[in-house]
């Protein structure tokens, strides 16, 4: 009876959980908007760990108080956006039960996320004057005209501070919305990686095995190399639109490389037992500043041609202990 009760607890606290991971980013934005990124984990997670019809329930029940709530609150807009991250970690717990590569994976989930997003920005539109990818734009420009308002009005900036800084916006007003494809790419790529990344590692950890190797181990496929090479050089050719398009395809393809930078600083880590605290501290200095990330990505890039890990020599014989 006594173990009995204890499931039920257990059910219950899964279902809460749920509703806040979708509830809590549209009530408390300022704090909890972060939380948005792991609704997909825990939908991937719930359903590889407890399986289809157990962890279909928990989603089930937990977005029907979420969105009974939503209405109570008044804060559907929020909860909509929330709803149309849990498609990906359908998409992805399909994809291994198909047995599909961890890229092949990657890429159906990020095509899933976007397509989500597309369908939904696509219905709110027929209740908003503009489509809300202009409105989004459109509040970024009127952030920096906001801006230079209030320096224009500070007596106590210098004329040459004013000046640069009425620049830099007049240039970054020009280049969002032409790189703004290429940001909200990178952030579906980015949610698919965490999704899969940690939710692999969780299985791994909690039951023994997940659906893939561990992420140390992980390897993009070597011609992905020739689209960044190819952006890259459309960067630097001052033609349009090629050059635009180039930096939006050597953002994503920069990002990915990262990732793999990522898992070589993993797997070394492994390899030489490096104490906690020490990863602990490379991991700030590395991801809070901009060298850091651009040193993880030559650090993947290096990788095709190297072979640094010397995985497609001797294998992936290192033991699976977790990381």
């Amino acid at each position: 009876m006594n173990e009995e009760k204890a499931e039920n607890i257990k059910y219950v606290q899964h279902i809460l959980l749920v509703t806040a991971v979708i509830l809590l980013p549209g009530l408390l934005g300022a704090l909890f908007g972060w939380v948005h990124g792991l609704l997909p984990l825990l939908i991937f997670y719930y359903l590889k760990r407890y399986g289809r019809i157990k962890g279909k329930k928990f989603i089930l029940f937990g977005c029907v108080l979420a969105c009974v709530a939503g209405l109570a609150f008044q804060v559907l807009e929020q909860l909509l956006f929330s709803l149309t991250l849990i498609p990906l970690g359908f998409i992805l717990a399909d994809s291994t039960d198909n047995g599909d590569s961890i890229n092949l994976a990657g890429i159906k989930g990020t095509l899933a996320l976007i397509a989500s997003w597309v369908l939904v920005t696509s219905m709110l539109t027929f209740g908003l004057e503009q489509h809300p990818y202009i409105l989004l734009i459109n509040s970024l420009n009127q952030g920096m005209d906001e801006a230079i308002k209030y320096y224009k009005d500070n007596s106590s900036v210098p004329a040459e501070t004013l000046y640069l800084l009425e620049q830099t916006f007049v240039q970054m007003k020009l280049w969002i919305p032409k790189v703004m494809p290429g940001i909200l790419t990178c952030i579906t790529v980015l949610i698919t990686w965490f999704t899969m990344a940690i939710g692999n590692r969780m299985l791994h950890k909690n039951t023994g095995s997940g659906p893939w190797p561990e992420y140390r181990f992980w390897l993009l496929p070597e011609r992905l190399v020739w689209i960044l090479i190819v952006s890259a050089i459309f960067v630097v050719m001052p033609m349009e639109p090629g050059r635009t398009i180039g930096i939006n395809i050597l953002m994503v393809s920069g990002l990915l490389y990262c990732f793999q930078g990522i898992s070589i600083m993993l797997f070394y880590f492994s390899k030489w037992n490096v104490p906690l605290f020490l990863r602990t501290l490379i991991y700030v200095l590395l991801f809070f500043q901009t060298f850091g990330v651009v040193l993880l990505g030559i650090l993947g890039v290096a990788d095709v041609w190297f072979d640094i890990r010397r995985l497609n020599r001797q294998g992936t014989e290192e033991d699976d202990k977790p990381v």
